[in-house]
């Protein structure tokens, strides 16, 4: 039966022996199949005494004439003789053999689709001396649904124009990369400043977590490892040392304590310093130690570097929009614990993505941060969306060939600064090849998705600035592991 892992990309073979292949002889098979859950098939499955006893038969006429037993000569052993020798050896030939010609037979006959490999316990199997040979076990299927109706979508595109001003905050945002951390001592915090304070996480009166002498900058939003808390700068703008305040922090729905997840919880930030920025003069030296002849061929490569970005941001929110209203035509379920196995592997191939994308580290940060704070969700929405563009990929004949691959590889290469080799090498030595491949099937759908779109233009709106700590709101509870908090 074929058990290929969820986000893997069936590779092409090729037939060169043209010798003709006798046909495998067929068992007498009895199957039940029930639906035990989403995406999950219970199969009942009995091989016939007669089968058990011709392939018997087969393995020890096979063994007679290879058996080494002392005093005979190879393969001149007597028959009862190998069997009552070799018979718990030949048992379990004739179970292996038993089973994977099973299994085979059970793909073909009733295209089950498997997404990943069986629950079977093999060893629990018996090939008994009489009647027939049962085994029972559990798999998960693709997701059954309806081609969705994509060739008739409307979708807004979000665009804007490159404004003077936006390029005014882009040539701050350049010099703060130059920029001096030096004490605020006059004045209090504002959007921009950063502040140092000791961050104690509660609820209900009860301390979860305490993180000391965290420093981070005051932004719209700050988030940490397992959460958020938004609208920051209504709480903190104003404050100085000595200040204590207290904001709500929602948290995530993988935080590692389950009983907290989705609670909203209160963060106190006990203010000890505030430090702000020193920009560097925008002057001769400045521009020469960047690398920029003066300011206008500044502002001019920040111009490029914006429009990129919006462009980035368009597609992305077009994006969003298709593989909503997808998604949301073909509701169907997914076994949660399949979702909690791909967790790590999502997550790792949309980190990919992000920095393959051209974000900043900052944003690259921030986003990652998002993903893992609520990594369920996450991956029961990835894993959606690539069962329903994999249907649309099919009705399309659109599939992943050798050299997408190669020129995706090359792709990456180019905005990394490293050779295909290299980045070759990197993919194949982290697992990441069908995380790849399942990226660029995506793509090519989506590509192919929107020659049939109607797009509306409207007004991009910018994504609020957001701060995002290494720290964590909650810990996994005493006597909890990793694996119970996936």
């Amino acid at each position: 039966m074929s058990t290929g892992e969820v986000l893997e990309t069936p590779a092409a073979t090729e037939v060169t022996d043209t010798k003709p292949v006798e046909a495998k002889k067929r068992l007498d098979l009895d199957v039940k199949i029930s639906d035990v859950g989403p995406c999950k098939k219970h199969l009942k499955v009995s091989i016939p005494q007669t089968d058990i006893e011709t392939h018997f038969k087969e393995s020890i006429g096979t063994m007679v004439k290879e058996a080494i037993v002392p005093g005979f000569r190879p393969g001149h052993a007597p028959r009862k003789m190998v069997e009552n020798r070799f018979r718990k050896q030949i048992a379990g030939q004739v179970k292996q053999t038993l089973l994977m010609a099973a299994l085979e037979q059970i793909d073909e006959d009733h295209k089950l689709n498997p997404i990943s490999q069986p629950n079977l316990d093999i060893d629990a199997i018996d090939l008994p001396s009489e009647g027939p040979m049962t085994f029972e076990m559990e798999v998960e299927v693709q997701p059954e649904f309806p081609l969705p109706s994509y060739k008739s979508l409307t979708l807004q595109s979000p665009v804007k124009t490159v404004a003077e001003a936006d390029i005014d905050a882009q040539v701050k945002a350049f010099q703060e990369r130059y920029a001096q951390l030096v004490p605020k001592l006059e004045g209090t915090a504002e959007v921009g400043d950063y502040i140092t304070a000791d961050l104690t996480f509660s609820l209900n009166g009860k301390t979860y977590n305490q993180a000391k002498e965290i420093q981070f900058r005051l932004q719209s939003e700050l988030r940490f490892q397992d959460g958020t808390v938004p609208n920051l700068e209504a709480v903190l703008v104003g404050v100085q040392p000595g200040d204590v305040k207290v904001a709500d922090a929602k948290i995530g729905s993988s935080s590692p304590d389950p009983e907290l997840r989705g609670a909203t919880m209160q963060v106190s930030f006990n203010v000890l310093d505030l430090k702000k920025l020193r920009l560097p003069e925008l002057n001769t030296e400045f521009f020469l130690s960047t690398g920029f002849e003066n300011l206008d061929d500044l502002r001019e490569a920040l111009r490029g570097v914006l429009e990129r970005r919006y462009e980035s941001q368009r597609r992305q929110a077009v994006r969003d929009q298709l593989l909503t209203k997808l998604v949301g035509e073909t509701p169907f379920d997914l076994p949660a614990d399949l979702v909690s196995r791909q967790e790590k592997s999502t997550l790792r191939r949309l980190a990919m993505e992000l920095r393959q994308g051209g974000r900043s580290d900052i944003e690259i940060r921030a986003r990652e941060a998002e993903l893992r704070a609520n990594a369920h969700e996450t991956t029961l929405k990835s894993l959606k969306e690539y069962f329903v563009l994999a249907k649309i990929a099919e009705a399309e004949n659109i599939t992943v060939e050798p050299m997408d691959m190669d020129l995706e590889i090359e792709m990456i290469a180019a905005r990394t600064d490293e050779s295909s080799r290299r980045v070759r090498s990197r993919i194949e030595k982290d697992g990441l090849g069908e995380a790849l491949a399942s990226q660029i099937l995506e793509r090519k759908t989506i590509d192919k998705i929107l020659e049939y779109v109607k797009l509306e233009e409207v007004p991009l709106v910018e994504d609020n600035t957001v701060e995002t700590l290494d720290q964590a709101a909650t810990t996994a509870p005493e006597g909890v592991t990793e694996e119970e908090t996936a």
